[in-house]
């Protein structure tokens, strides 16, 4: 089957034309994730460090790129992978289009540190800083955190400062290394990056460049950190975004796809590596305004996250634009007493408090928090709920479910409906099939599995699929509920 073609993200982005071979030269740029040997970035030579932190501190510094892929590894590393490639792949050609790295010119440095682990902000400090101690020899710039937030509760909230990644990351922010960071993939969580970050979120381009065919992503998390503060800071694209073929099964003319915020962020730091390679004398707090003024936001879209637009941005600094300093931000919301705090107007507040108390709250007063009139108080409380205790229940948490329009909140009923779904409950989950946020569509595929006889629902983060993906299992439905008729 003929892969649809989605245009390069260069030309997504708003490149006038493809980043030359030179571009992002000797810029630095870590990437905190795994990576795994392979071919697609032999090129990169001594260009790219695998540096790993190890339980002990120890640090260990491979030249990954002329070690041989390692079959058992599997998928390990595909991630870390990934992000390298849209940055740095070797133009090639695919029907007819021309597809290459962002700034396939930089230094990269990928630095594992055992990531959801128990330790792992140690180790992460340790990893920065003896990348902090090669600073002027690879150049750093730029550090690429794409799951910043690792073993933390998504959903509890707290001041960011409090966060393993953001204190093990502090010496960098101190260096004026630009730290961009992945804003969440689903609205089920709560907690956001640090406004020292530049947070990027997502929006679905549908693989086009055309402007106007843009819409905005349907679970998009967006609103206000642990702190109060507004992010995430711009939109890239989060779908469909072409790299070479570099999954496990080598298939050398087709192409992978990165996905998600992970994918969005990814672009922006190949963005921000090319700007500061063409303007050597640019400042990381101009470049990170001129992101943002000279971004296009979405029309009537609350998220008021422009799409990064490198063509804009181009002009505006070939013109004299020069925008010095952070922009200004209130001071982090700070919960003395939380029984206070819990009544607060603000839900920024009351989410810090309720975060505080919520192990202490009855199963009664977790159900009038599940009313609250903010979604983040709500996600708070059907994720401290857990599941339905008893058939009463199980249906208030379907009722709820239906009448909720809050992604996130319904990702949260329908995971605790999984647990101890039943077989005979098909006819309430089939519904769900198409919804919009993806922990519902995942819960859907969980339930079906529970059940062999049962067909599988096709995940998909791509909003343009989901009725495609779903059609099969309504198809199966109306078979099953015209075979179950006459039984």
């Amino acid at each position: 089957m003929q892969q649809k073609l989605y245009e390069p993200t260069w030309s997504r982005l708003g490149f006038s034309n493809p980043p030359e071979e030179d571009a992002g030269k000797d810029i630095g740029i870590v990437i905190i994730d795994t990576i795994r040997p392979h071919h697609t970035i032999r090129h990169l030579g001594s260009r790219i460090k695998y540096i790993s932190v190890h339980n002990d501190l120890s640090v260990e510094c491979r030249e990954i790129a002329f070690e041989e892929p390692n079959e058992s590894d599997g998928d390990k590393g595909e991630h870390g992978l990934m992000a390298v490639l849209a940055l740095s792949h070797e133009p090639f050609e695919f029907e007819g289009v021309k597809y290459t790295g962002l700034s396939p010119a930089s230094n990269f440095i990928v630095l594992n540190h055992l990531a959801f682990r128990e330790g792992e902000g140690e180790r992460l400090k340790r990893g920065i800083d003896y990348i902090l101690e090669r600073s002027q020899e690879w150049n750093i710039k730029i550090i690429l955190s794409m799951g910043w937030h690792a073993l933390d509760n998504s959903v509890l909230l707290k001041n960011t400062d409090e966060n393993s990644t953001v204190q093990a990351l502090t010496s960098a922010i101190n260096s004026g290394i630009l730290v961009i960071c992945a804003n969440g993939n689903t609205r089920l969580d709560n907690i956001m990056p640090p406004i020292e970050y530049l947070a990027v979120g997502g929006y679905n381009d549908h693989g086009s460049a055309e402007v106007d065919t843009h819409s905005p992503y349907a679970d998009e998390p967006w609103g206000r950190n642990g702190d109060g503060h507004s992010r995430p800071d711009v939109l890239a694209p989060r779908v469909y975004l072409p790299i070479p073929y570099c999954e496990v099964l080598e298939e050398p003319n087709e192409l992978s796809y990165f996905w998600g915020t992970s994918g969005a962020s990814t672009l922006v730091t190949g963005v921000c590596a090319y700007l500061l390679s063409k303007y050597p004398n640019l400042q990381i707090d101009t470049l990170r305004n001129a992101l943002v003024d000279c971004g296009i936001p979405f029309d009537g879209y609350a998220n008021l996250a422009p799409r990064v637009n490198v063509a804009n941005v181009i002009k505006a600094l070939n013109d004299g634009y020069q925008k010095r300093g952070a922009p200004q931000h209130p001071f982090p919301i700070v919960v003395q007493n939380p029984y206070l705090s819990i009544i607060s107007s603000d839900p920024i507040e009351r989410g810090l408090a309720f975060s505080i108390l919520v192990e202490r709250c009855s199963r009664e007063e977790l159900w009038r928090f599940a009313q609250d009139d903010s979604p983040l108080i709500r996600k708070i409380a059907i994720w401290a709920l857990q599941k339905p205790k008893d058939a009463d229940e199980r249906e208030i948490f379907w009722n709820n479910l239906r009448k909720e329009n809050e992604g996130g909140v319904r990702g949260w009923y329908a995971y605790g409906l999984l647990q101890d779904a039943t077989q005979d409950e098909i006819d309430l989950w089939i519904p769900w099939t198409t919804d919009l946020n993806w922990t519902v569509r995942w819960c859907v595929n969980g339930y079906l599995d529970k059940f062999p006889e049962f067909p599988k629902l096709e995940k998909t983060h791509d909003p343009d699929s989901i009725l495609d993906k779903a059609l099969p299992i309504y198809e199966w439905y109306a078979e099953y509920k015209k075979d179950t008729k006459y039984r």
